[in-house]
């Protein structure tokens, strides 16, 4: 048992580390990508608010700030400014947790005059209490869907896990980067 310890240590590494995927060692994805996604080499992304109801979590704008610099950092996509989403998200009447369904998100993604949009919803955060002694602990699981503005077709989905010990927020980011890496993130965000 202890002479195989070395080898899971490392794939384990490699996994977290974005060097290679559960695919490759010939684990199950956690994403599905539609062959419609590979017919631009760039999409042009607006990033919708997080949806998800987590008591004390405050940090959805920087959450929807950090999906759009780790979509950026694929290659694949360039992001419309959240302050331009925000703006469509007042005029539209739409409160930060309103943006839940594909229709709408379409529509709005299309008064942004982007070719797709990125929802993100929180499913979970929570504290492991084995790690009592580490009260900022924090699991999350997120799932994210972009979606082509013309044709309301899904282009890419996944769910992401990630851990944190520093709180809900690292958790979160460790999730979407996860739930990214189908896309081929080629610089993982430090």
């Amino acid at each position: 048992m202890k002479r195989y310890l070395p080898a899971a240590m490392t794939i384990v590494a490699l996994l977290t580390a974005g060097c290679i995927s559960s695919s490759q060692l010939g684990m199950p994805s956690n994403y599905a990508k539609s062959p419609l996604f590979e017919t631009k080499p760039v999409w042009r992304t607006a990033v919708l608010p997080p949806t998800g109801s987590v008591p004390g979590l405050s940090q959805g704008q920087s959450i929807q700030d950090y999906a759009g610099m780790a979509l950026l950092r694929t290659g694949r996509f360039t992001v419309v400014d959240r302050s331009a989403v925000d703006q469509i998200l007042r005029e539209q009447e739409f409160s930060y947790s309103g943006v839940v369904d594909q229709a709408t998100a379409v529509q709005l993604g299309r008064l942004l005059g982007a070719e797709a949009v990125m929802m993100v919803s929180i499913t979970s955060v929570s504290h492991d209490e084995f790690w009592s002694d580490t009260p900022e602990q924090r699991d999350a699981e997120l799932h994210l869907k972009i979606i082509s503005v013309e044709t309301s077709e899904i282009l890419y989905t996944a769910v992401g896990q990630g851990s944190d010990f520093d709180g809900a927020e690292g958790a979160l980011r460790s999730a979407l980067e996860m739930a990214l890496t189908g896309i081929g993130n080629q610089g993982r965000i430090q």
